[in-house]
């Protein structure tokens, strides 16, 4: 059973990496799903929703309701393709850099609990290491990489947290006073 303790240690790592970026991120009022698209979009100007898809292995349906509230909070501008007017453009407003600043010190800041005790040629060998395993557990995928960040895939089908599973448990730390 030795192998399998890597399950035990990622889970608690991400599930405090949730509830870490949850309380850092709180003013913000956003899910943590909709930092993916915060962060696709600021770090990629003028990015189409298509492109986004592309990028976050989501369906570009998926892509066009995970903006609209982010629209309507004036984290994002939208402009319409010169050349295509059936798409449009994603451009990052001040309220959304604010919302990346505040989240990229919160990754920062995670990290540094993360590797507490190691020394600076620990933590890269750590980078090194994590990196290398998820591109090995992405090549192992395959084709069936799409089932894991495809949005309605039947349940159990993958073992990465749905955003439901997310959401409930958010709600469960809140009411329990942890967040």
């Amino acid at each position: 059973m030795r192998h399998h303790i890597y399950m035990k240690y990622f889970s608690i790592i991400h599930r405090f990496s949730i509830i870490f970026h949850i309380r850092k991120l709180k003013a913000f009022h956003l899910s943590g799903h909709q930092m993916g698209y915060i962060s696709c979009i600021c770090n990629h100007p003028g990015t189409s929703q298509e492109q986004m898809a592309s990028y976050l292995g989501l369906n570009k349906g998926a892509v066009a309701k995970g903006i609209r509230p982010l629209l309507k909070e004036g984290y994002v501008r939208r402009v319409q393709n010169e050349k295509d007017r059936r798409a449009y453009r994603l451009y990052p407003t001040e309220k959304s850099r604010e919302l990346y600043a505040a989240a990229e010190a919160a990754s920062e800041e995670f990290f540094q609990i993360l590797t507490k005790g190691m020394s600076a040629e620990e933590s890269e060998i750590f980078q090194s290491l994590l990196s290398r395993a998820c591109d090995n557990v992405v090549e192992a995928a395959g084709e069936d990489r799409r089932k894991l960040t495809h949005p309605g895939h039947g349940a159990g089908e993958c073992g990465c947290s749905h955003p439901a599973d997310v959401q409930e448990f958010v709600d469960s730390m809140t009411q329990k006073g942890e967040i």
